[in-house]
Parts: C-alpha cells; sequence; structure tokens
C-alpha cells in the first residue's frame, strides 16, 4: 500500500506542507476513532500520551514524515525509494547499538555496499540539483530505523505511534498552510492518500516489530523500492538517470543477496545440528 504514496502526492499538485496537514488530520481522526469505539484492536495504553516510549516513537514517526514529504517534492522518485532502501542496513547497526543484536560479517558487506549505493545516488543529486531532497530522504530513512529498533526494544503495541507521528508533523506544516498553501488542483487523491492509505500503511508497519526483528520489517520496504519507480513512470514519464540506477542497482543487490543468506542460515544450521 504504501508504494502507492508517492504517486497520490504527485497527483494531489499540491505542496508538502498541506499534504502534512492533511495526513495529520487523518490520522488523527483513525487515533480518535480507535481509543473511542476500537480499543479491543490494539493494546495502545487508555492514556498513550503518558507513555514515554509511544511518545517517543511518534515523534521520531514525526519527523520521518516531514522529512518524507520533502523529499517527494525535492527529488526523484527513483532517487528516493533507492535511498529509503537503506532502511533495513540502518535498522540492523541501530538494532546492535540498542538492542544488543549483533550485525555478523554477511551483514557488515551489505552495509558497506548499501552505503556505497546511497552514496552515489546522493552524488547524482548533488549534479542534479536534488541534493536538498537526497539528504532528506537519508535522514528519513535513519531516523525510520530508528523507529523501527526503539518500538521493538520496547515490546509494546506501537500500532498507533504513526499516528502521533502524523500530529507532529500536521502541527508542524499548519502555520506554513496558513501563509503558503493553496487549494490543490487534484484534492481527490490527497484525500484518498491521507485518509484512507497511510493510516492503514502505518497501522501495519508500526504494528509488525511486535512481531518480527526490526532489520526484517525494514526490509518489507523493498516492495515500494521496486514499484513506486515503476508506478510513478507508468503516471508520469518520469525515468531515473544512470548514476540512480546503478546506485540502486547496488542497494537492490546487497539488500537482496542479504535477505536470502539470512533465509538459508536458518535451513543450514538444522541441517548441521542434525
Amino acid at each position: 500500500m504504501i508504494s502507492i504514496d508517492v504517486p497520490l502526492i504527485r497527483l494531489a499538485l499540491s505542496d508538502p506542507w498541506l499534504v502534512m496537514v492533511c495526513r495529520g488530520a487523518g490520522l488523527a481522526g483513525v487515533l480518535g476513532l480507535v481509543l473511542a469505539f476500537g480499543r479491543h484492536w490494539t493494546d495502545t495504553p487508555p492514556n498513550p500520551f503518558d507513555d514515554p516510549d509511544w511518545v517517543i516513537v511518534g515523534i521520531l514517526f514525526g519527523a520521518t514524515s516531514i522529512l518524507f514529504t520533502l523529499a517527494v517534492f525535492h527529488t526523484s522518485t527513483a532517487n528516493l525509494v533507492f535511498i529509503l532502501a537503506f532502511n533495513p542496513m540502518m535498522a540492523a547497526v541501530m538494532a546492535w547499538w540498542l538492542i544488543g543484536e549483533k550485525p555478523d560479517f554477511v551483514t557488515w558487506s551489505a552495509i558497506f555496499l548499501t552505503m556505497l549505493g546511497v552514496a552515489i545516488i546522493v552524488s547524482d543529486g548533488l549534479a542534479g540539483g536534488t541534493l536538498y531532497g537526497d539528504l532528506a530522504a537519508l535522514g528519513c530513512a535513519c531516523i525510520l530505523g530508528l523507529s523501527i529498533v526503539l518500538a521493538r526494544k520496547s515490546g509494546k503495541d506501537m500500532s498507533l505511534s504513526p499516528v502521533m507521528g502524523g500530529m507532529c508533523s500536521g502541527l508542524f506544516a499548519l502555520p506554513l498552510v496558513i501563509v503558503y498553501s493553496g487549494w490543490p488542483q487534484g484534492v481527490g487523491w490527497l484525500v484518498v492518500d491521507a485518509f484512507i492509505l497511510m493510516p492503514i500503511a502505518g497501522f501495519c508497519m508500526s504494528l509488525a516489530p511486535r512481531f518480527i526483528p526490526a532489520p526484517q520489517v525494514a526490509m518489507f520496504f523493498l516492495l515500494e523500492t521496486v514499484l513506486a519507480p515503476i508506478w510513478v513512470w507508468l503516471i508520469f514519464a518520469e525515468i531515473p538517470t544512470d548514476k540512480t540506477l546503478v546506485g540502486g542497482l547496488i542497494v537492490m543487490l546487497a539488500i537482496a543477496g542479504h535477505s536470502l543468506w539470512k533465509l538459508t542460515r536458518p535451513s543450514r544450521t538444522i541441517v548441521a545440528a542434525a
């Protein structure tokens, strides 16, 4: 679902500040409905704003929302999603730092290769005038990895923490909307993205670390890496540059190889034990 996010934002023909405010309003509405009528769906505490873990993860999600939205408007979709693919490796490093899940040699090798690929993409942004957007995407990947790891470390139900993140980003952008924003040409697309797509995607994304390791959660973002440029190419005919394709290919091969190695490792261990 999240792979459709960027095309919908682009179709709305809006500005980043109005997008942030609409998303915040949509997510706040979801929080209100769940706390009022759907408490049996979640283990969120009665007053989640009294829970420091919930508040910290929510604020981090708010920072990722701000950086992601800015990156959508200031760099190409391919640059954005390939840089965000760095997220699993960043989550692995932070899981080692905060939880003690130490990366092995293969993971460190994959981290090095993904950093190389991201560096190639960012260097292309420096030449092509999208450095600001590329750096926003890189900051988004780092903070998102941290938020996933902290959600896993807490062991709590963080399924509604992106709601607070949306509210934070919306409040941050509200003064700028009043000063700079106008009525979007594609308001229907913005409504679908803010009030349907993002609440569902955010709920699933923040609930997953309760059941599987943080790096594994982050790897599912590769679906967006693959699909989002395809949707944008089909709708807007936006073609990635050569450096973006080279850097993106390095990132994808490193993470795909690492994922395959992780998937085959348990079976090898079982065979050896037998």
